[in-house]
Order: structure tokens, then sequence, then C-alpha cells
């Protein structure tokens, strides 16, 4: 059995984290499926450069940042991406962070602003889709 490319015409995905790493590579292959893609994330630069690419590939794109530790700019971006597209029909969350150090040497103030990031970040998505 070969493999199907995958076909993601008409579909709008969100990627919080899409404008580096994991993230981005996501998000631009997302684009290269169909979908219209929005790479959110803080650094407005990197965000604009990730539109630009996705933009390349001839899908939409938006320019919005957020941070998954402010569920008010989740919402806005969310908001945004309805207002733009009608919909939202995937939503990824690479957004992370992490300190290079071994983990006895973290300290606890590093390590809630790690799990604050990479896990409660999720749920703020999740409980943001409810605007969708």
């Amino acid at each position: 059995m070969g493999y199907k490319p995958l076909d993601l015409d008409g579909k709008v995905a969100v990627v919080i984290g899409g404008s580096s790493g994991i993230g981005k590579t996501i998000a631009l292959g997302l684009a290269r499926a169909g979908a219209d893609v929005v790479a959110s994330a803080r650094r407005i630069e990197l965000v604009k450069a990730t539109a630009d690419e996705i933009e390349s590939l001839g899908r939409r794109s938006l320019r919005v940042t957020c941070d998954v530790a402010d569920r008010a700019s989740l919402d806005k971006l969310l908001q945004a991406c309805l207002d733009a597209f009608g919909q939202v029909d995937i939503m990824v969350n690479a957004a992370g962070i992490t300190k290079r150090a071994p983990t006895l040497d973290c300290s606890e103030a590093d390590w809630n602003r790690i799990m604050d990031t990479n896990l409660t970040g999720t749920l703020r998505l999740a409980r943001s889709s409810d605007v969708t």
C-alpha cells in the first residue's frame, strides 16, 4: 500500500508556536497539504516571516501574535481567524520552552514557568477553542 498525500484543501489551521522549530515545520507542512495556516507566536518578526513563507506556498495566513500564558491573547487570535476565514478546523499547540540544564539544577521558578508554558498553555488553547 503506497503513501497517499494528505489533502487539507479548504481547511484552516492554527499553529501556536508556529514560527520556529517543530511548530514552523508543522505549519509549513499543513500549508503544503493545502490548508490556510496561521502560525502564531510571541515574536511578531518571526510570525511575519512565517506568514510570508506560507503565502509563498499559495495559502492564506494572518500575522497575529499570541502567548499561551495569556488566555486573552489566545481568544483574540482565534477570533481573528474566525473573522478572516470563518472557521478553524485544526489547532496545534507547539509552543514550548526549556532550560538547558540538568533537571536538579533547575530552580522551582524555572520549572513552574516551563510547566505553565508547555502543559497549562495547551489547556488554555483548548479552552479558548470555545470561541469556535
